[in-house]
C-alpha cells in the first residue's frame, strides 16, 4: 500500500467517527427554525478545515448563512490554484415515516450511510476534506494551492453566493473550480460529467373575471379560467413533447463531433430508462437521441396547475382564476433570461382572447455550464480516477443544475470540474437518502491522487 493508503486505513474508523457527527446537525436552509443548526454546522466545517491543516480558516457572512473558508497557497505562484466547492446545507427530511431510520441519525446498512445530507452533498466534501487531510499527514504539503469554500444556502438560494464571489472576487483568484456537489454516471463507473443544465423558471395566472360563479347560473357563456390556462399549456410543445416556442432552440450549440460516439460506451438500456420512470413511451421525438435529450437539449416543463375548488367532493363553480409554475432545463448557449422572454412571448401570443395574462414571477436561476474536454484539469481527475476505481473512467453530461458552477465563470472567469462520487440512485433529497461506503472510499483515493497531480 501507497503511504496514503496506510494513512486512510488507521484513520478509517475516526473518519467515519467525523462524517456521523457532521450528519447529525440538521442544517436544514429552507427551514427557518433551524438557523441555529445551520451556524453550528457552518463552525464545524471552519473548525475541521482548520484542523486538517488548512490556514486562514474563518467564516464569511452573508446577508445570509455564512460561508466557510480556508486556504493553503504554500506551493507558491507557479503552482496552480484551486478553488474546492462544497456546501453544508441540507433538505428537509420530511416525510419522516419514510425513513426506515432517523434522518439525522447516521446508519451504515448494506454497505451505505443513510442519513439527510450523506450524499447531498455531506458526504462527497467530506470525502475532499478527507484527501487533503491524508496528503498533509504525509507529505506535509500540497503541490497545488487549494481555497476552500463550503456554502450554507445551496438549497435555498444562488444571489447571496453570487455577490460574495464578486465582492471576493480577488481573494478567490484562481485557474479552476473543483466541485464536489455532483454524482458519477452510475455505479461502478468511474466518470466525470463536462456539462450541466441551466434553470429558469416562472409562475403565470389567467384570469378570465372578477369571482368564481355558479355553473348552472352562469355556464355556456362565463370563460372558465382552468379551461383557458389548459389552452394555453398545451401550446407549449408539439405532439412529440418538443418545445413549440419560437426560437426556443436556436442558441443551442451543437454537440462536439464525436462526443455522442463516446456515449455508446456507457451502460444504458432505453427500455430500462421507461421502465424506471414507469412510462409507456419516451418523449421528445427521434431527431435526438435518449442521451442528447436528457443531457443536451433543453426543457419546457409544468410542475403545477391549478385554480378552482380542490377538496373532496364536487363544488360546481367556474372559475374565474388559474395558475401555472413553469420551469426550463438550459443548455449551452442558451441564456436564461433570454429563454425567459422566449417564453413570456410565446404565453402572451397564445393566452386564449377571453383571458388575461399575469406573469407573477421570473427566476434566472443558473446559466448552462461547459467545461472543454481538453481542459488539462479534465486530464489530471481521469487519471485520479482511473487509480481511485482501477478501471477506465468516460466522460458524460448531466441534465441538473448546479448554480455555483456558472457563477463562477462569471464572476472569476474560470471553468468548473464536476467531480463527485454519489450515484444517481443515492435518493438525494428524497427520503432514505444515503452514499456508499465504497464511494467515500474510492472518493478519497481518487481526490489524494487528483490533488497530488493537479500541481505536477
Amino acid at each position: 500500500m501507497s503511504p496514503y493508503e496506510t494513512y486512510l486505513v488507521d484513520a478509517r474508523e475516526r473518519h467515519l467517527e467525523e462524517l456521523f457527527e457532521y450528519l447529525r446537525m440538521p442544517s436544514i436552509s429552507t427551514l427557518p427554525d433551524h438557523a441555529a443548526d445551520v451556524r453550528r454546522c457552518a463552525e464545524w466545517v471552519r473548525t475541521h478545515l482548520e484542523s486538517i491543516g488548512l490556514r486562514n480558516a474563518r467564516l464569511m457572512e452573508t446577508p445570509g448563512n455564512p460561508i466557510a473558508y480556508a486556504d493553503l497557497l504554500d506551493a507558491g505562484e507557479g503552482a496552480p490554484t484551486l478553488l474546492v466547492y462544497g456546501h453544508y446545507d441540507v433538505q428537509p427530511a420530511d416525510p419522516f415515516e419514510l425513513w426506515d431510520t432517523a434522518p439525522f441519525e447516521p446508519a451504515i446498512r448494506d454497505g451505505s450511510i443513510y442519513a439527510r445530507g450523506s450524499t447531498d452533498n455531506k458526504g462527497p466534501m467530506f470525502v475532499y476534506m478527507k484527501a487533503l487531510e491524508a496528503i498533509l499527514a504525509v507529505d506535509g504539503a500540497l503541490a497545488c494551492n487549494v481555497k476552500v469554500i463550503v456554502e450554507g444556502e445551496e438549497e435555498l438560494r444562488a444571489d447571496h453566493l453570487d455577490a460574495f464571489l464578486a465582492e471576493h472576487a480577488e481573494l478567490l483568484r484562481c485557474e479552476a473550480c473543483v466541485i464536489s456537489d455532483s454524482a458519477l454516471y452510475a455505479r461502478g463507473v468511474p466518470s466525470i460529467s463536462l456539462a450541466l443544465r441551466g434553470m429558469a423558471a416562472l409562475q403565470l395566472r389567467v384570469t378570465t373575471g372578477g369571482a368564481d360563479l355558479h355553473s348552472g347560473m352562469y355556464g355556456g357563456v362565463a370563460p372558465n379560467a382552468l379551461h383557458a390556462l389548459a389552452r394555453l399549456l398545451a401550446s407549449l410543445h408539439d405532439d412529440d413533447g418538443r418545445v413549440a416556442v419560437d426560437g426556443f432552440y436556436d442558441a443551442v450549440v451543437p454537440l462536439p463531433e464525436g462526443e455522442t460516439a463516446e456515449w455508446a460506451k456507457l451502460p444504458f438500456d432505453e427500455d430500462e430508462l421507461r421502465a424506471e420512470i414507469g412510462a409507456t413511451r419516451l418523449i421528445g421525438g427521434t431527431e435526438h437521441t435518449v442521451l442528447e435529450r436528457l443531457w443536451a437539449q433543453p426543457t419546457l416543463d409544468v410542475h403545477g396547475a391549478y385554480g378552482g375548488f380542490q377538496g373532496a367532493g364536487i363544488k360546481t363553480v367556474i372559475p374565474h382564476e388559474a395558475r401555472a409554475k413553469l420551469s426550463s432545463r438550459l443548455v449551452a448557449d442558451q441564456e436564461p433570461e433570454a429563454v425567459l422572454e422566449l417564453i413570456q412571448r410565446h404565453l402572451e401570443r397564445h393566452c386564449p382572447p377571453e383571458a388575461t395574462l399575469e406573469i407573477e414571477w421570473t427566476l434566472a436561476g443558473a446559466g448552462p455550464m461547459t467545461m472543454p474536454r481538453d481542459n488539462p484539469l479534465a486530464g489530471v481527475a481521469l487519471e485520479a480516477l482511473a487509480v481511485g476505481y482501477e478501471s477506465e473512467p468516460l466522460f458524460f453530461r448531466s441534465g441538473w443544475s448546479v448554480p455555483v458552477a456558472a457563477l463562477v465563470k462569471q464572476r472569476l472567469g474560470v471553468d468548473s470540474l464536476l467531480l463527485g462520487f454519489g450515484l444517481p440512485t443515492d435518493g438525494a433529497h428524497a427520503p432514505n437518502e444515503h452514499f456508499d461506503v465504497e464511494s467515500l472510499d474510492r472518493g478519497i483515493r481518487t481526490m489524494v491522487e487528483f490533488f497530488r497531480r493537479a500541481g505536477a
